[in-house]
């Protein structure tokens, strides 16, 4: 079969997101932000769909930590690195301090970070409010149904106080509360929130998707259209070869679970729609995205747009394994997943490395050559901006793969439905 490539391009440029080329983005929470798992989707999101910049993210989570511990660690392990957006995120372990004790003051504490953070003239904070208790999965008990009270209470005062301050607030405890009800009332058993604190992968994709949203960056849905030719009423199949769309984020769920989520941000930016025109209505085509086969389609439908994402599942990984870096050469599969799975496992090595060199782990070595650490310190930070670098040159020449859509003849035009 004989393929004619046709090239496809956006009618419109998306608008200018928060972030900026040569950002230098900082990550601040406890352990919700030390999963390493929204915080390097959001960064996904970024460098797949702007591969031209050069960019810093860095993730400063500490588990357990609270507000008042982020006063303490802010200059080493925040304004050490001339953020200019900082991300901050804290409130379920400062609701559990008991009354009058220094890390139960939460406002005060929020309070004096963000005067700190603004006298370091950092360009943007964005405010993740608390996410939510899991009260569902068990007795609440005294203690954790004053947690929740508190948490209550933390989150109307972060919206107020972020408005106040013309920050932006993302409100991820209401769109994880939304997104658990809605996987409930699904029908679906799957504990989203296993230890009733940590928000299980699923949420965290929904975490990324409202902080993207609410940060200005391009949620909506990647749609094209592109023109048919009479190539295949002679028998010959169609390929498109898909330039200037918008790479789809399928973060950690196949398009039909994402939906299930409550969350529109979420399958909005997993979507890709690809209107093609010119076809017999009622002549069906079998259509492949990259070697996966997304549906069976009669011309109409194709001319109306069909979900190219539905068939594509994310390949993630989920904890702590060697990350899966074959798939950045994958020829096989569905090539807008692939990417995603491929730049989630680059991030996931780049974070297992940064981790591994935290200045925390070096603070107790003794320097019985003087200026030794210093050279340690130098070593270690050229190393991971090499890797930075080396992560920005294998998305680029990521994103200037093959990504094709084709489409062949199913039956005669007379056939009927299926």
């Amino acid at each position: 079969m004989t393929a004619l490539v046709v090239c496809a391009a956006l009618a419109a440029a998306p608008p200018e997101p928060l972030f900026r080329d040569q950002d230098r983005v900082v990550f601040l929470g406890d352990s919700i932000t030390v999963l390493h798992t929204w915080t390097r989707l959001v960064e996904l999101a970024v460098r797949l769909r702007h591969p031209e910049w050069t960019l810093t993210f860095i993730n400063a989570g500490v588990g357990g930590n609270t507000a008042e511990d982020a006063l303490a660690r802010l200059d080493v392990d925040v304004l050490a690195h001339r953020p200019t957006v900082v991300f901050v995120n804290f409130g379920m372990n400062d609701a559990s301090f008991p009354d009058g004790s220094p890390g139960a003051d939460f406002q005060r504490n929020m309070t004096a970070l963000l005067d700190r953070l603004e006298a370091a003239k950092v360009r943007r904070v964005v405010w993740l409010d608390p996410t939510p208790f899991d009260t569902s999965t068990g007795p609440p008990g005294p203690f954790n149904r004053r947690r929740v009270e508190r948490l209550s209470t933390f989150v109307t005062w972060v919206k107020e106080t972020g408005a106040a301050r013309g920050l932006t607030v993302v409100p991820v405890h209401d769109a994880v509360t939304r997104a658990i009800a809605a996987w409930k009332a699904a029908k679906r058993t799957e504990n989203l929130i296993p230890d009733r604190i940590h928000p299980g992968p699923v949420l965290h994709g929904v975490m990324a998707a409202e902080t993207l949203a609410a940060v200005g960056f391009d949620v909506a849905p990647a749609r094209v259209t592109v023109p048919a030719s009479a190539a295949l009423d002679g028998g010959v199949g169609l390929e498109f070869e898909l330039l200037g769309v918008p790479p789809p984020l399928p973060f950690v769920l196949p398009l039909a679970d994402a939906r299930v989520l409550d969350s529109r941000s979420l399958v909005s930016l997993a979507s890709l729609t690809v209107a093609v025109t010119g076809l017999p209505p009622k002549q069906r085509y079998r259509v492949r995205a990259g070697t996966v086969e997304v549906g069976r389609f009669t011309g109409a439908q194709l001319g109306q747009g069909v979900e190219v994402m539905q068939a594509a599942v994310p390949r993630i990984a989920p904890g702590p394994e060697r990350a899966d870096l074959s798939l950045c050469e994958a020829t096989a599969g569905h090539p807008w997943a692939n990417d995603v799975s491929c730049v989630f496992n680059l991030l996931f090595g780049k974070d297992q490395l940064r981790i591994t060199m935290r200045h925390e782990k070096t603070r107790g070595l003794p320097d019985s050559v003087p200026g030794y650490l210093e050279k340690l310190a130098a070593l270690q930070t050229e190393w991971i901006e090499a890797v930075d670098r080396d992560v920005e040159r294998r998305i680029r020449a990521l994103r200037a793969r093959p990504h094709r859509l084709a489409i062949d003849l199913e039956a005669p035009a007379d056939a009927g439905p299926r």
